[in-house]
């Protein structure tokens, strides 16, 4: 049995073949492990809220997956960034002054939620080499509220770390 994946290739972008190293993967691969990283945190969570928001963001990972296998903009974009901006607002009035760094490690849900902040930082820069692939190499469009939505989001998870002190 001869498997394309023996030969360092996967199903990528409107269902080809590509290199398991292209961009398109490592950009996927990126947003995989931060979804599997926000579901460490939606177990801790006891706010029913803080949990549905949390899990609206795993629901938008998939749909920004879906938008990047097949090329099309992600419809639910604009909503989502706008969605965010007002959860960000809410989170920056709970958290008092910003001055300084804090080491993560107080508790559970702080460390996890910093975790996730950063897997969403490394999936937003993995996203940006995909784009610039995407725009220069392929000369394809790149949604960009697909970037807006990451930088929104690790921005959201920073508020709602802070908040937990």
């Amino acid at each position: 049995m001869s498997e394309r994946g023996d030969k360092g290739l996967t199903c990528g972008e409107c269902l080809l073949d590509v290199s398991k190293d292209s961009p398109f993967v490592k950009s996927v691969g990126g947003i995989d492990e931060f979804q599997a990283r926000l579901g460490s945190v939606r177990v801790v969570l006891e706010d029913k809220k803080e949990k549905q928001r949390i899990k609206k963001i795993e629901e938008d990972l998939v749909e920004v997956m879906g938008s990047l296998y097949t090329g099309n903009d992600w419809k639910n974009g604009n909503k989502r960034i706008g969605e965010l901006d007002e959860d960000i607002v809410a989170y920056q009035g709970r958290v008092g002054d910003l001055n300084g760094f804090l080491i993560p490690g107080e508790n559970e849900i702080e460390v996890r939620l910093n975790l996730c902040r950063t897997a969403c930082r490394e999936a937003e820069t993995r996203l940006v080499t995909l784009k610039l692939a995407r725009e220069v190499e392929e000369d394809l469009d790149f949604d960009e509220n697909i970037l807006k939505y990451f930088n929104r989001t690790s921005k959201f998870l920073y508020f709602m770390w802070r908040s937990k002190f």
